[in-house]
């Protein structure tokens, strides 16, 4: 369960460096992110360890498929490209260390694909693929912005346009998650007795819905001042708001089998 929620983190944040204007962000940011990136990789093939065996929830009949063992590796080929990268970044080489951003992307996204695709559960794998990836773009955004916010207090000179892109992204990735959710309920349906699991949906709903869209709506209000510190603790306050949301949903996917 922790080993999904920091493998949709890590993918969402390779992919909100791929999208970003990132002309206009300074070198440092981007070596402190190889650096995030290291970790979440580093601790998802620890966490990959202790993972059992799946098999595709297409046929369960089928010899064992080890999926477990592939994200693990996948993973600690990202971490060996975010410690390449994290030296390109802090050397000033913006060439090598983009191409280490398209590696990333590309390792990352595919490590997610996999899990969506292999991953036992009653959902078919377009749903997974499409609940994970707006999991992951609603992580990545959330988190990729409220640590840009805190790098404008190093460089407050840098243009305040990549923040206002993050903030469209947001809302953008809060539609996308509502769109995959409205399809997991209009075809599955959610008649269940048990109020913890009522409780884990409205907890999903409202951390990976409702948060990022009044998140997204108020750094916009706060950004036409120029405000960049009030918007960035907006930002870290939706964040754990997200993080709890998210963490629910893994909890409720594990118990119900569809992703929510």
């Amino acid at each position: 369960m922790i080993a999904l929620f920091v493998l949709k983190l890590s993918a969402g944040i390779t992919l909100m460096w791929l999208l970003m204007p990132r002309r206009e962000v300074t070198d440092g940011f981007f070596r402190i992110q190889m650096r995030l990136l290291l970790g979440t990789t580093v601790l998802t093939a620890l966490l990959l360890s202790a993972t059992t065996t799946w098999t595709p929830s297409s046929d369960p009949a089928d010899r064992a498929f080890h999926v477990a063992g592939w994200l693990k590796m996948i993973q600690i080929g990202a971490a060996c490209i975010s410690y390449v990268g994290s030296i390109f970044w802090a050397l000033g080489r913006r060439l090598p260390g983009n191409l280490c951003i398209y590696l990333l992307v590309l390792l990352c996204s595919a490590a997610l694909f996999i899990h969506s695709l292999f991953v036992p559960g009653d959902a078919p794998w377009w749903l997974q693929l499409l609940s994970d990836a707006a999991s992951a773009l609603v992580l990545g955004a959330m988190l990729t912005a409220m640590l840009l916010g805190h790098w404008y207090l190093t460089t407050p000179t840098m243009s305040i346009r990549p923040l206002w892109w993050f903030d469209r992204t947001l809302l953008v990735s809060a539609g996308l998650r509502m769109l995959a959710s409205g399809i997991a309920l209009g075809r599955f349906g959610f008649s269940t007795p048990d109020t913890t699991q009522w409780l884990w949906l409205v907890m999903r709903l409202v951390g990976g819905i409702l948060v990022p869209v009044v998140v997204s709506l108020l750094v916009w209000r706060i950004l036409r001042y120029r405000n960049t510190q009030s918007a960035t603790g907006v930002l870290f306050a939706g964040l754990i708001l997200v993080f709890m949301g998210e963490m629910t949903a893994a909890l409720l996917e594990r118990d119900v089998q569809i992703p929510f």
